[in-house]
């Protein structure tokens, strides 16, 4: 599954309303003061990505010197490389809360670093925003997630759609086929995290093969021939 390649221009403009948002609910709180938001920004350095710093900073900037215009208390940005990692993502994550640094977290964006930072804030009463998060793991809010408000949607959704046009063609059996990392190290790929939506969706019991398409030595043909022995025929889904 490939990213879109304007994904980060439709993420700015529901960043523009989550701040604005942010700004009016705290403006008209009890105790109103021109104490600064503190907006911090967890995202990888990694200009190879779609939601890279060098590209998602500047438009918080823009939508902070946006709001700014309109009165109500400053919002100060701060950011920090989360390099995608599951080890040093949290740990800036922890650096910004032990510090005091940070009223909101903006990300992280990556779904490894993702997930314990948005457990971590449910105690700490830090909320976040982020763009990502679409796992259907992240859909059960309480205990661990109460604090995390997803910009984009989940993949739960993309199963529910499944369910809809197999109804609607009157497809009763389906085979899942999608990339995924042949190197573990790497974690699971977007794509896996989405069919494993539509898994959930179908009750766990279509069959389903992966298969890593940055690879030379991928047999697509065999593969298919493969897949074609589970769904049917030619009724198959691939992402």
């Amino acid at each position: 599954m490939k990213m879109v390649k304007n994904a980060p221009f439709i993420h700015i403009s529901l960043l523009l309303w989550c701040i604005l948002d942010i700004n009016l609910k705290i403006c008209t709180g009890q105790n109103i003061d021109k104490a600064p938001v503190r907006l911090a920004v967890l995202a990888p350095g990694d200009e190879t990505l779609p939601f890279a710093l060098h590209k998602v900073v500047p438009a918080v900037i823009y939508a902070v010197q946006t709001l700014a215009k309109q009165g109500g208390r400053p919002i100060e940005v701060l950011h920090r490389d989360t390099e995608c990692s599951s080890t040093y993502g949290p740990l800036h994550a922890f650096e910004l809360y032990n510090s005091g640094l940070a009223d909101v977290l903006l990300g992280p964006l990556c779904p490894y670093v993702l997930a314990p930072v948005a457990r971590y804030s449910s105690v700490w009463d830090l909320p976040i925003l982020t763009a990502a998060g679409q796992n259907d793991n992240f859909d059960i809010k309480e205990p661990h997630y109460r604090l995390m408000t997803r910009m984009n949607g989940s993949y739960s959704q993309i199963g529910l759609i499944f369910l809809q046009v197999l109804k609607k063609f009157n497809w009763k059996v389906v085979a899942l086929l999608f990339h995924n990392f042949d190197d573990r190290t790497l974690g699971n790929s977007d794509c896996y995290f989405t069919l494993g939506a539509v898994y959930t969706a179908l009750g766990r019991k279509s069959f389903y093969k992966d298969f890593d398409e940055t690879l030379t030595t991928v047999n697509y043909e065999d593969m298919l021939k493969e897949v074609s022995q589970y769904a049917r025929g030619k009724i198959y889904f691939y992402i």
